[in-house]
């Protein structure tokens, strides 16, 4: 069939099927995309719907799952087979730099003709050096990219020059760099639509085997806070794509989405962006609106970005749907999480745990290892709150659970204020290129991976201590029954001694020249994989 556009998600490491690759804990903080992200970013969608609506025929691509299901899929084939107009690589997440780059060089050498473009949020940061080194790559799409995307299928159709399309970073016909002006982002997000997963192929990202289906809805695009690391802070969106305050998705509109999703069967949803940052009068139109509807979902998903009130968690609670709730302190220590943008004590983080607890609203606390200012000394301090956070639970008698739940700090978002201003946060940047991230991401070992060091910690002790916190997290799950010895002790093994192992291998592998340290590392994993059979059978 041939399209106007192919939208096409990447997998993180494009040759991950022939290489030694051992991630660790790398995919702890989105379990549910695999170690590859395979879930795409809910914009490539959005940009799918409004070219659609407006005449053009296209797809997302899902080519990151393909790779994942299928051994035999072979990517330079299915690529060769495609036929469209343009090919718009998403490199939204910093995790996709070697696989993004990778596909479209692909797509040039399979379709010379066409025009290969790449957006989302790294691709933004990182436009001008992307133009200018990688000549298959006819253009990057800055920004919210729904309208420009569109402006440029016109200028293409008319063979009209590209300087008139906002967004757009392009090589001119003499080789000279060009970056049009961003265009004014919509203010409210009404005109999008994030339920058309008709435009998506295949859908295993969504409706794969072992969980409910699943699908996220934005509450807004911006933010209101600025934490040092997010590159979706207030300053990230304000710097790199223009916007100046959050555009909201009204309350009706949201709940049309829900209705959609359910008819195309998704039982799961994560309502993302913490619908207080809309004042009062927003969040108390949503929950009424959310209160009427009769659609019982398995859940819904959604956020605070700080402490709440009972107010809020009492509306909350009068949702048919069982609702759970995610808490990111993102520091369990009040001084550590201060410095990086989140200004409210452990207290006021126990009681909105507690008063979710007496409504019976089921909630999750997200730490991410290390920040900035941590020290080995406030990640054991972290680990104390853990404890405390376990012990709500048992004070509740396990009726309402809290988990507790970390993120281990690998890449550091390009165009979060701690990557543009290091300095001020005490970090020190390791990866500051796309090309460094391209290079690092090719290494075979997430500890690798770690793009950068701070003032108290270098990359080595970074690397002990997310394998501490996580050895530390499974004895406390055991300790307080979330966890079975079994299921511990099994954890302890792949999660903790596995780890430990593998980074010892791979830096001695290290020494070695590439063809000699590739056959090392294969013989390596296989006898884990082996061993990982032994124990599965066993038990």
């Amino acid at each position: 069939m041939d399209y106007d556009v192919l939208l096409i998600h990447p997998p993180a490491i494009y040759d991950f099927r022939e290489k030694a690759i051992f991630y660790g804990p790398i995919a702890m903080t989105v379990s549910e995309s695999t170690s590859q992200f395979m879930t795409p970013p809910i914009g490539m969608l959005t940009i799918a719907d409004y070219l659609d609506r407006n005449g053009y025929k296209v797809l997302v691509d899902n080519i990151d799952e393909r790779m994942i299901t299928s051994e035999s899929f072979n990517v330079e084939t299915h690529i060769a087979n495609l036929s469209a107009r343009v090919y718009a690589i998403g490199l939204h997440w910093c995790v996709h730099s070697q696989g993004a780059i990778e596909i479209a060089k692909l797509c040039k050498k399979q379709h010379p003709e066409a025009f290969v473009v790449l957006g989302g949020l790294t691709s933004t940061i990182f436009d001008e050096e992307i133009v200018r080194k990688y000549e298959f790559v006819d253009a990057v799409m800055r920004g919210e990219a729904e309208k420009s995307f569109l402006l440029l299928l016109r200028a293409l159709e008319a063979h009209q020059g590209l300087e008139g399309v906002p967004n757009l970073t392009f090589r001119n016909e003499r080789g000279e760099i060009k970056r049009v002006p961003l265009m004014k982002p919509s203010a409210d997000l009404d005109e999008f639509e994030f339920t058309r997963l008709d435009l998506l192929e295949p859908k295993g990202a969504i409706f794969g085997p072992g969980l409910p289906p699943h699908w996220s809805i934005p509450v807004c695009r911006g933010c209101l806070h600025n934490c040092v690391g997010c590159g979706g802070s207030a300053y990230s969106y304000r710097t790199y794509l223009g916007r100046e305050k959050p555009a909201f998705r009204s309350p009706e509109k949201i709940v049309q989405d829900i209705r959609k999703l359910h008819e195309q069967g998704v039982e799961r949803i994560f309502l993302f962006q913490d619908p207080r940052m809309g004042g009062k009068a927003y969040w108390s139109r949503l929950l009424a609106a959310l209160q009427s509807e009769k659609i019982r979902l398995t859940q819904l998903t959604m956020e605070l970005f700080g402490p709440a009130s009972e107010e809020y968690i009492r509306e909350l609670s009068k949702i048919a749907t069982p609702i759970v709730l995610t808490m990111s302190p993102e520091s369990c220590v009040e001084r550590v999480r201060k410095a990086y943008g989140r200004n409210y004590t452990n207290e006021e983080l126990l009681r909105t745990i507690r008063t979710c607890q007496k409504y019976e609203i089921s909630v999750g606390i997200f730490s991410m290892i290390p920040l900035p200012t941590d020290t080995r000394k406030t990640i054991r301090e972290t680990w104390e709150i853990w404890e405390q956070i376990c012990l709500t639970s048992e004070e509740n008698g396990g009726k309402t659970p809290v988990h507790f739940a970390f993120g281990p700090m690998i890449l550091l978002d390009p165009g979060s204020h701690g990557f543009d201003f290091p300095g001020r946060h005490g970090y020190h940047i390791l990866f500051k290129t796309l090309q460094d991230y391209i290079t690092g991401m090719s290494l075979p070992s997430w500890h690798q991976w770690i793009s950068y060091e701070t003032a108290f910690l270098n990359r080595d002790s970074i690397t002990n201590l997310i394998i501490d916190s996580v050895e530390r997290s499974i004895d406390l799950e055991e300790k307080h029954g979330l966890r079975s010895n079994f299921d511990a002790d099994a954890a302890r093994l792949w999660s903790v001694m596995t780890s430990r192992l593998a980074v010892g291998v791979v830096n001695d592998a290290m020494s070695f020249d590439v063809g000699e340290r590739e056959e090392r590392l294969k013989a390596f994993r296989g006898a884990l994989e082996k061993k990982m059979k032994e124990v599965s059978n066993t038990s």
